[in-house]
C-alpha cells in the first residue's frame, strides 16, 4: 500500500490524478516491454519503478505539440549520435500501438544505416 501523502505529492508533481495515472500506466507498459529503468533501487514491480522515476524527475508527461515533438527529435538525435530520424506525419487519431510501431520502425531503419 502506498502512503497517502506520497500519492498526494505524486499527483501534485504530475498536475493531477489523471495525469499521474496516465504517466504511470504508460511507463509500466514500457517497462514490461523491456525498457531500461531510470532509477536504482530494489523495486519489486514496475509500479514502484514508475513512481520512483516520477519522484526523481526522470520522466514526465508532456503535451503533444509540434514544439515538444521537436524537442524530442533533438533529444533522440543526441542519443543516436547526431543521426536525424526520418520525420513522419502522425495523424492525431493514431492509436498508441501504431505510434509505438512507427517509432520502433524508424529507430531500426536508423541503426541499419
Amino acid at each position: 500500500m502506498i502512503d497517502p501523502q506520497r500519492l498526494e505529492n505524486l499527483f501534485e508533481k504530475c498536475g493531477g490524478v489523471f495525469r499521474a495515472t496516465v504517466l504511470i500506466q504508460m511507463r509500466i507498459r514500457e517497462l514490461t516491454k523491456g525498457a531500461k529503468r531510470l532509477v536504482d533501487g530494489d523495486f519489486r514491480n514496475p509500479i514502484d519503478i514508475a513512481i520512483a522515476e516520477i519522484e526523481q524527475d526522470k520522466i514526465e508527461l508532456v503535451e503533444d505539440t509540434e514544439e515538444n515533438r521537436e524537442l524530442i527529435r533533438k533529444e533522440i538525435e543526441k542519443l543516436t549520435g547526431g543521426h536525424r530520424l526520418p520525420q513522419a506525419e502522425v495523424p492525431l487519431e493514431s492509436s498508441e500501438d501504431e505510434l509505438e510501431r512507427r517509432i520502433l520502425s524508424a529507430l531500426s531503419k536508423d541503426t541499419e544505416a
